[in-house]
Order: structure tokens, then sequence, then C-alpha cells
């Protein structure tokens, strides 16, 4: 006897969801364009204290880990923006964002460098502030 499966509804997004995914999204934006201005001021407001972060090469780490390599980044980037980003909410104070992130530009040997990463960033309202409290990134293939 075959099993029904559930009806699941999907409700329109209320106009506070969608204000609320484009400051996510643009939070994404300045996070990632952080990195190519090598502005940790960024990182130091976004990013919150209790951070847990896996970069995509495996290892796990915390805000100082992402601050002390964002300082230690000498690469001259030529570009470097989030896309295809989507916003997942969890209740009024939790959301989830995936995306891709592109970047080129070039080593300080001057090599020309373009890599691409899939990442899932888990953001959450506290004090009337969002800030980013886990992240995963994983590589996208060369082409």
């Amino acid at each position: 006897m075959p099993v029904a499966s559930p009806t699941v509804s999907i409700e329109p997004a209320t106009a506070d969801q969608t204000d609320l995914s484009t400051k996510l999204k643009a939070l994404e934006q300045r996070w990632e364009g952080s990195f190519m201005a090598h502005d940790i001021s960024v990182l130091e407001q976004l990013v919150a204290e209790d951070f847990v972060g896996t970069s995509s090469s495996g290892k796990v780490g915390t805000k100082m880990t992402m601050i002390e390599q964002a300082r230690k980044d000498k690469n001259v980037y030529a570009s470097a923006a989030s896309s295809d980003m989507m916003v997942h909410m969890f209740g009024p104070n939790v959301a989830v964002v995936t995306g891709i992130v592109r970047e080129t530009g070039k080593t300080p040997s001057g090599k020309a460098f373009s890599q691409g990463f899939r990442f899932t960033d888990t953001w959450v309202e506290r004090n009337g502030e969002w800030q980013c409290v886990a992240a995963s990134a994983v590589a996208l293939p060369k082409k």
C-alpha cells in the first residue's frame, strides 16, 4: 500500500523577509569585498566572537584564525564577488545563506589566480546586529 507523502505549503515571502534577504546578501558582498580590500574591520564586525568555520582545505578555525589569515593575505585581487545566493530563514533571528564566491587576481610573485568556492554561512541576529556564526566553503573544480 503506497504511503502518502506530506503536503508542503510554500508561503510567499513577506516584505520583511525580502528586506532581510536583501540585507544578508549585501552583508555577504561586503564580507567578500573586505578580502579584496584587505579590510580586517569588516571581519571584526560581521563575524561573531563564537564563530566556527571550515575552510575549503578542510581546516576548522575561529574568528581569530580568519583574521590572522586575512592579515597574511598579500594577494592583489582584480575581482571578488558573491553570487547565486539564496537565503533560508529559520525563525526571525537565524538564517543560512548559500552561494558562490569567485576571486581573481595575482599572487605577490605576480602569478595570476582564479578560484571559486561554494559557501554556506549561518547568520544570527544578536542585539539588532546580524553576525556570521558558522561558515563552510568547498572549492569549485577548475575549468
